[in-house]
């Protein structure tokens, strides 16, 4: 069995992670600044094939000159679903895996939470077709805009406590960031549930991970991208 590698370079990170034997292993996470000196260490010499879901366009140049067969997530190359968009190109590659991804593990109509960089709330069918989606800024850049845009406020990690409000400035923005995304995600949930009460809700990454037992999630699927990935690659790999 071919041994290959599964790439998902975000704004922020990048994932990465090996295939053998049919098994997702070594799993390996970094900052995206740092893509070029992290990406120099590795020895990707005993594999054949690398599946990337890219966001970060100035990268994919990189892979141009290398040895192995390097294969592009895009909105025209995922079989089992259909974009219904009106420009199926603006859709980012970690979005469309990722639907892939919750509809083979569904097989019915769902609602794709992720939480990195940017909060997205995505909505694919029954039949597998992509039907549009959500964005928010993510809760850091929330905190940065906080104390970019404020003289007296500067960033603040968001914090996980039982206090309903802060009582100084750190425990205000951490309480509010953290309570404030629960509410905000948990209030879509209820949106979504009460207009298709076939729906099923799905969370993924990190992000959502930090909310996770206070959202109405069905289903936490920390690595739904490279499960996406690997369901890329097979469609390659199997032609």
């Amino acid at each position: 069995m071919q041994k290959y590698a599964l790439l998902d370079i975000g704004n922020t990170n990048v994932k990465l992670a090996f295939v053998d034997n049919g098994l997702i292993q070594n799993k390996i996470i970094f900052e995206t600044k740092k893509f070029k000196e992290k990406f120099d260490d590795l020895n990707l010499n005993y594999i054949s094939h690398l599946f990337i879901s890219s966001v970060v366009p100035e990268l994919n140049q990189y892979f141009n000159n290398m040895k192995i067969s390097v294969h592009f997530v895009n909105s025209e190359n995922i079989s089992n679903i259909k974009i219904g968009l009106n420009n199926p190109s603006e859709l980012g590659a970690d979005l469309i895996i990722n639907a892939s991804a919750a509809y083979d593990l569904t097989q019915q109509r769902n609602l794709v939470i992720d939480h990195g960089t940017a909060l997205t709330f995505c909505h694919i069918d029954d039949r597998g077709k992509y039907l549009g989606c959500l964005i928010f800024p993510g809760n850091h850049i929330a905190s940065q805009s906080l104390a970019q845009f404020t003289s007296k406020l500067n960033y603040f990690e968001m914090k996980d406590t039982n206090k309903l409000y802060g009582t100084n400035t750190e425990e205000a923005i951490g309480t509010g960031l953290f309570k404030g995304y629960i509410h905000l995600i948990n209030g879509f949930i209820k949106e979504f549930k009460d207009n298709y009460k076939d729906i099923k809700v799905i969370g993924t990454g990190n992000g959502v991970k930090v909310f996770a037992e206070y959202l109405n999630l069905d289903i936490y699927e920390e690595d739904l991208t490279f499960r996406g990935l690997n369901l890329f690659a097979q469609t390659i790999l199997t032609n």
